[in-house]
């Protein structure tokens, strides 16, 4: 043997031999953790017979898939799970929420709860402290960002501050908070680290599949791509001294019956998952001398909104594609849409002709100016709050307005702003806020509407006879008195 080879060879063999170090070294620390951690081991005898005689606890955190408050109703995929193994063993479900994962693991061995229900899949350096239920479903990792408003500003793709929930399947080591892939450990659950995101107070989180496709209709200016990881299976977490449970839960479980029950009932917290990619931009197909069959009348009627005629054209679009006859499954009518409430307010019969339609729509946009007027006093921005009254009613847009506020965004600017805010509308955690009046608000179809409808506008002003920008609107106003029960914005400095 040469003497490079033998240099070669001690060279190998002190690698291998480091290696072996490092490995024990991380395992030793490992086991010294789960040795001093105070939740290691059950601190309480209690297993299914003692469970039997008063109440199943549940363990669990705030998240639109575990356990969730709304207005008369409490949902959750495993609170819902857990609520029927309840009822087959005969006794009620106390729910305990924890706000942080230390307190859940500790609140588990001394008893206060017996099973932790909050998304949970056991890392490794955690199997000898609990036992784990059979999977309830698996998930793969995904990357929620803010969508990009239009294609030419593209995103980045390389941001290397994507948030893990401590919370989350995909968890990192606490000691370093963070691994090779640029993401760093959030002190937040799941949920908080996506609304964060909506807020722009980070630029992306990790979350997963199950997860975006819930929020996925809800939170429209998002956008879930997948990303690097493996599948996960969530359980559910048990003393490791509550054997009887363990059986009991497992094979309830692996009943065909609940199996069913389970799939339909994750398929019901799903939604569609929309394409990655900016937020779409609305067009409307137009013939060079005319823009609808009723541009007479947008001209006649459409000036007096304190807007050029354009804007009710383009609104009639996007409400009713010009079809007079149109009802949508709520009940509005005709060709702007008209609930019949408010079509009664502006002595609008919704049989009427169209022109009357037209005027009606008019006098109520030139009345939501004016609801609005203090409180957003830049024209081009209060045309965005009129457009969502106009969708939503001007109670939910004066609840996103102040939510804004309460979330340090501007609540005199749309984009960016009290958009984001009425987005936030459709969770419960904030329409159930005392302070927001009127409760549960669609916000994603408000976001994309409002977004529509400015495209729309400044597309037929660019190509039907006028060069003016949004802000070079016509300033001819028709004073409109309001109703009972409108209220001008709380906002006004």
């Amino acid at each position: 043997m040469t003497v490079n080879q033998r240099t070669g060879m001690w060279f190998l063999l002190a690698a291998v031999g480091g290696a072996v170090l490092v490995t024990w070294y991380l395992r030793s620390q490992r086991a010294d953790t789960a040795g001093r951690v105070p939740w290691a081991r059950p601190l309480i005898d209690r297993d299914l017979p003692d469970i039997r005689m008063d109440t199943l606890r549940m363990l669990t955190l705030r998240d639109p898939l575990t356990w969730e408050e709304r207005p008369a109703a409490t949902t959750g995929f495993e609170f819902e799970v857990l609520e029927r193994f309840a009822r087959h063993i005969g006794v009620p479900l106390k729910v305990l929420v924890m706000d942080d994962r230390d307190s859940m693991y500790m609140a588990l061995q001394e008893g206060r709860g017996d099973l932790i229900a909050a998304g949970y899949a056991p890392v490794r350096w955690e199997q000898r402290w609990f036992t784990c239920s059979k999977p309830l479903y698996s998930v793969h990792p995904m990357i929620a960002r803010i969508r990009s408003g239009a294609p030419e500003e593209g995103k980045d793709e390389g941001t290397d501050s994507v948030v893990v929930s401590e919370w989350s399947p995909y968890r990192l080591r606490p000691r370093t908070g963070r691994n090779t892939k640029g993401r760093v450990l959030g002190r937040c659950t799941p949920e908080e680290a996506l609304v964060d995101v909506v807020l722009g107070r980070s630029a992306a989180c990790l979350v997963t599949d199950v997860a975006a496709r819930h929020e996925g209709t809800r939170l429209t200016a998002v956008e879930f791509t997948p990303t690097e990881g493996g599948k996960q299976d969530i359980a559910m977490a048990m003393r490791t001294n509550a054997p009887e449970l363990k059986v009991a839960l497992n094979a309830w479980l692996s009943e065909p019956e609940e199996v069913l029950f389970r799939t339909a009932l994750l398929d019901g917290y799903q939604g569609r998952l929309s394409k990655p990619g900016p937020l779409r931009q609305r067009t409307m197909p137009t013939a060079a001398d005319s823009i609808s069959p009723y541009d007479m009348a947008f001209r006649k009627h459409g000036n007096g909104s304190g807007w050029k005629w354009q804007l009710l054209a383009a609104m009639a679009w996007r409400e009713s594609r010009f079809d007079s006859t149109a009802v949508s499954h709520m009940g509005a009518q005709g060709i702007m849409q008209f609930m019949p409430n408010t079509a009664s307010r502006f002595g609008l019969d919704t049989a009427g002709a169209v022109g009357d339609h037209i005027r009606a729509a008019g006098r109520y946009v030139a009345r939501l100016d004016t609801v609005w007027m203090r409180g957003v006093p830049d024209r081009d921005q209060r045309l965005r709050f009129v457009l969502a009254s106009y969708n939503a009613g001007v109670g939910h847009i004066i609840d996103a307005q102040r939510l804004a506020e309460r979330l340090g965004l501007d609540p005199k600017r749309w984009e960016d702003n009290v958009e984001r805010a009425v987005l936030l509308l459709a969770k419960p955690q904030f329409y159930m806020r005392p302070e927001m009046k009127n409760g549960f608000c669609q916000g994603s179809q408000v976001f994309q509407y409002v977004r529509d409808i400015v495209n729309l506008y400044a597309q037929l002003l660019r190509s039907h006879g006028s060069d003016a920008a949004t802000s070079g609107m016509s300033t001819t106003t028709t004073e409109v008195p309001i109703a009972d029960g409108d209220t001008a914005s709380p906002v006004a400095h």
